[in-house]
């Protein structure tokens, strides 16, 4: 069970919560390849996913307690992708970038600004927005939407994961984008 909370996600939770070793090392059992896979999707490169992920466990350490986190693999996947974006940011700062998260971004770049520099209301504004777009897709645009954007899947991948050509997804990918542009400007998000 991927993103669900079953019995031993549960107990390694609470192990998390009493500050046990043993429940750190079971999160990298069995979740370790996903998070790396996830991680070196974002930054492209191997040695840079490792460092993500070990920085994740440390942050998912130090976040529980007080947290007591639902879903365990979703939250630290969520660790892992705000750790691996930081290292793009980090490298693209440094022009070291080139791979399957500047590409997703730079089609995103389209419909969305860059949230640095604005106020944190516009900021949680255009959240919202995109997440209200992101719910009113229907299951296959939503899942093509998220494999490209939120997992930085190659378009390849996604559309593939989606049984469709790459061609058919690029083309899907443009409309979906040209809406959520449109539903931004609808919203009085200037893009």
């Amino acid at each position: 069970m991927l993103y669900g909370t079953d019995r031993n996600e549960r107990e390694i939770i609470a192990g998390l919560y009493r500050r046990e070793d043993s429940a750190l090392a079971e999160v990298y059992r069995r979740y370790g390849r996903m998070l790396k896979s996830l991680a070196e999707r974002i930054t492209g490169n191997e040695a840079d996913a490792e460092e993500c992920v070990n920085d994740a466990l440390l942050d998912l350490w130090q976040a529980v307690p007080p947290d007591r986190p639902t879903h365990l693999a979703a939250y630290v996947s969520a660790l892992v992708r705000r750790r691996a974006i930081d290292r793009v940011r980090y490298d693209a700062a440094q022009r070291r970038c080139g791979h399957a998260y500047a590409q997703s971004i730079e089609e995103l770049s389209e419909c969305l600004t860059d949230p640095e520099g604005e106020d944190w209301g516009e900021t949680l504004t255009i959240r919202d927005c995109v997440q209200r777009f992101v719910d009113s897709l229907d299951e296959r645009d939503r899942r093509l939407f998220l494999l490209r954007y939120y997992s930085f899947e190659t378009l390849e991948t996604a559309a593939r994961l989606c049984g469709m050509s790459s061609a058919a997804a690029g083309m899907r990918l443009m409309r979906l984008r040209k809406r959520l542009s449109h539903m931004l400007t609808e919203n009085g998000i200037q893009v």
